[in-house]
């Protein structure tokens, strides 16, 4: 990413983060009382926000599979970016989650006081393994280049990379051999706690028996297919924006255009299967995201920006890597509204006829639109995300180095690293 592009998103991003901070005190200081979701609608946008984020994790995690434990050495320069992004969704997911719940600070009591019959509980479990894995790993896969870097000439960057090196100031090829060691342990073990994290999350939606259109072994199934689909056109278009690895960027379009097939088909058959149930409540649900309120969210940003314009983009430009990008780019952006048509219609329907006549109070309907205050904290998150990700970009070794087979990395770290003398090599192996 050219200097210019860097300034303009960060830019962008600070101020979200200036504007999100009125959302985001109000939601510190006065909890959920500027909300719009209630009793009947007790999840919102910062649910919606959260399945999103969830989804974001699974390209990125599958190439950390794929490169540390089957070893594709094709997929080794975009390792450390891959980790990282995992590490960066996973914290404003968790974010996202937090301020969600009524009192964020009792999180603590599902791990003293765990009931393992509740996939509340696993899903807490299973979220924090994946966090505590991840920043492990994303620390052993930079350590030697935060060592180096922490030799700089540069005094202020040399006491920061030493902190982050946690101290440690050289690094010889027994630390290298055993760091790839833990880095492979660490992607063997985030196998099935990824897979049981993802699970845990359709599953979640799949059992409450109230829900009629959760309610339903497809639920896991669509939920694996949405997180492959956004994440991996997420990790496709920020391999062309920072590495410009064109090769790569070919392939992995042809791999989100079948995944994006596959999640149509299964959309399909959801609401063929709905339709012919003749369920009052699941073509209730159904309606409402075909033809409710938010009809246009369904067809004109999801089906039309979210599926067939990209679709068409894959199949007719496959050896373009720019439209490529772009194709993964719309994907991406306009993923939220399937999150929002997943979670908010099987919620907008009273349970009971004419109970929508019996108590009447804000919080008592189901035509849900989220307060500003909502989306202002949902801004912070976001930009806070953003910023994070940029930083990283920029100020850490989240790109491969030369020996991993990278022509170049980001401006900032690599000059940094061409700073270094051998005089402050010292005690440490002299960089290439």
């Amino acid at each position: 990413m050219n200097e210019k592009k860097f300034k303009i998103l960060m830019i962008a991003s600070l101020i979200g983060l200036i504007l999100g901070s009125w959302g985001m005190g109000s939601r510190l200081i006065f909890g959920h009382a500027s909300v719009n979701y209630g009793s009947y609608v007790p999840w919102g946008l910062w649910v919606v926000f959260y399945l999103f984020f969830v989804g974001l994790t699974a390209g990125a995690f599958l190439i950390t599979i794929m490169t540390y434990m089957f070893r594709v050495e094709r997929l080794k320069p975009i390792g450390r970016l891959s980790a990282f992004t995992v590490l960066v969704a996973l914290v404003c997911e968790l974010i996202f989650i937090s301020l969600d719940l009524g009192h964020m600070e009792r999180l603590y009591r599902f791990l003293i006081t765990p009931s393992f019959t509740s996939l509340m509980t696993w899903f807490i479990i299973f979220t924090n393994l994946m966090l505590i894995i991840y920043l492990l790993e994303s620390f052993f896969l930079l350590r030697e280049d935060l060592i180096r870097l922490s030799r700089a000439e540069n005094l202020q960057a040399r006491r920061i990379y030493h902190l982050l090196a946690l101290g440690k100031t050289d690094y010889t090829e027994a630390d290298r051999e055993r760091d790839n060691i833990r880095v492979r342990r660490l992607s063997i073990l985030s196998l099935p706690v990824g897979l049981l994290f993802y699970g845990t999350n359709g599953a979640f939606f799949a059992i409450l028996q109230n829900r009629p259109i959760w309610n339903s072994a497809m639920t896991p199934l669509l939920f694996i297919a949405a997180a492959l689909l956004s994440g991996g056109a997420l990790i496709t278009a920020l391999i062309y924006i920072f590495h410009e690895d064109e090769e790569l960027v070919k392939p992995l379009g042809q791999v989100i255009l079948y995944l994006l097939a596959i999640f149509l088909l299964l959309e399909v058959l959801q609401f063929f299967v709905g339709y012919q149930s003749k369920v009052t409540a699941i073509v209730t649900s159904l309606n409402i995201i075909a033809f409710g309120s938010g009809w246009w969210t369904f067809w004109i940003i999801h089906l039309l920006f979210g599926t067939l314009i990209p679709m068409i983009l894959l199949i007719k430009y496959p050896n373009t890597p720019r439209t490529v990008a772009w194709a993964c780019f719309l994907i991406v952006v306009t993923f939220i509204t399937v999150r929002f048509n997943f979670l908010i219609p099987d919620l907008a329907i009273y349970k009971l006829d004419g109970l929508e006549y019996t108590f009447f109070h804000r919080r008592l309907r189901t035509n849900y639109i989220p307060s500003l205050m909502e989306w202002l904290v949902s801004l912070w998150i976001i930009s806070f995300g953003l910023i994070a990700f940029l930083a990283g970009s920029r100020w850490l070794p989240i790109h491969a180095s030369e020996k991993e087979g990278v022509r170049g990395g980001p401006a900032t770290w690599c000059n940094i690293l061409n700073s270094i003398t051998p005089e402050t090599e010292k005690g440490g192996e002299k960089h290439a």
